[in-house]
């Protein structure tokens, strides 16, 4: 144990506009490059639009530590103490981008719920509860943003807020949960830096007592979810993500598989409905392949106009091939002949697969359905 680290996910999840990055960029000492809303969209909105990765380690407190074996003959040569680091991940609160929000939420192994003392439970506070009550074991309650409040009745507020918190709890899984007062940023976005985090030594002293190091197995063949990808320039794409089991080494191959692997009843549609159009209302109804099968639509993926067909009878083998097509990569100028005769060996794209969709609709039926003959 001595010289090891120990990492804990804990997430940072609330309503938005609640100063959830601010408390990350408050408790971290060390920032990814994905941390505290570095991305250009991110800035221009202000809001967080993905998932940010910050972290600060403290000293394994010793109940975190395993029982001391027996002492050593020979004096052993001193070791670096152990570490306890702690990643924020850094959620979005808006609620368009709850699928992030959950994809981070899947990761954590303890929540801070993020709560602005001025306006107390909203309706993404009360949806990140739900998602925490699926997703980890343990809550911290911060209420955030303390330095807003009149300064004579600013203990009274909190209270008050602590309170209503508290009874929130109660019909949850978090019943007892503690709750803690800081203000991360004071004075608000535009304040100075000199300005200086109130509260923040007693959240960490209050993370650290509340932590637990969760079991992980290190056995078996090294599976990494890939929560986050980005690029850096000169380096290339980055990964980062929660390893569900096995370990990796430096140095170590790693099989990324191909996205968008096709199973063998289903296929995804495009260009059949327009952006606008609601795809749920068409769910259900058969859809004919070019290649013979017959197919049904499952689902929609938004409003981006793909649609999910599940294939009850499975592909041929043959619609498989066509349906697996390999783009051919333009060469670039000035690479000689290999570039040539690397093009040439790459096959063309393969012939397209089209859906047909037959239905009726009845002008006059209040529930506007959708009907196709047997």
């Amino acid at each position: 144990m001595a010289g090891r680290r120990v990492n804990v996910n804990v997430g940072v999840l609330g309503h938005i506009d609640s100063g959830k990055t601010a408390l990350a960029r408050a408790l971290s000492t060390t920032a990814s490059t994905a941390a505290f809303d570095k991305q250009p969209q991110s800035r221009e909105r202000g809001v967080t639009l993905d998932l940010g990765f910050s972290c600060f380690s403290v000293p394994l407190p010793a109940r975190l530590r395993p029982a001391p074996g027996p002492a050593p003959e020979a004096e052993p040569e001193p070791e670096p103490e152990p570490r306890l680091q702690v990643t924020l991940v850094d959620c979005p609160g808006h609620a368009s981008l709850i699928r992030t929000i959950i994809g981070g939420a899947q990761i954590i192994d303890l929540m801070m719920l993020v709560i602005d003392v001025t306006k107390g439970m909203q309706t993404q506070s009360a949806e990140c509860l739900v998602i925490g009550q699926i997703a980890c074991q343990k809550l911290v309650v911060v209420l955030n943003k303390t330095d807003l409040l009149p300064e004579g009745k600013r203990q009274a507020a909190i209270d008050r807020m602590t309170r209503k918190m508290q009874k929130t709890l109660e019909s949850t899984k978090f019943r007892g949960a503690p709750v803690i007062p800081v203000a991360a940023k004071p004075g608000g976005p535009d304040a100075p830096e000199t300005e200086a985090p109130q509260g923040i030594p007693e959240l960490i002293e209050l993370l650290t007592s509340q932590i637990s190091i969760p079991t992980r197995d290190p056995s078996g063949p090294f599976l990494m979810s890939v929560d986050h990808c980005f690029s850096i320039k000169g380096q290339g794409t980055v990964m980062t993500g929660t390893v569900l089991s096995g370990s990796v080494s430096l140095g170590d191959s790693v099989e990324i598989p191909a996205l968008k692997v096709l199973d063998d009843h289903s296929v995804i549609g495009r260009s059949l409905f327009k952006k606008e159009t609601n795809i749920q209302l068409f769910v259900g109804l058969r859809v004919h392949l070019s290649t013979g099968e017959l197919g049904v639509i499952d689902s929609a993926f938004g409003q981006s106009g793909k649609f999910k067909v599940h294939v009850p009878g499975g592909l041929s083998p043959k619609s498989k091939q066509i349906l697996t097509s390999v783009l051919k990569k333009r060469g670039r100028s000035g690479r000689g002949e290999a570039a040539k005769l690397e093009e040439a060996e790459r096959p063309e794209p393969t012939q397209p697969v089209g859906l047909s969709l037959s239905f009726k609709r009845y002008v006059f039926d209040a529930q506007k359905r959708m009907v196709q003959s047997p």
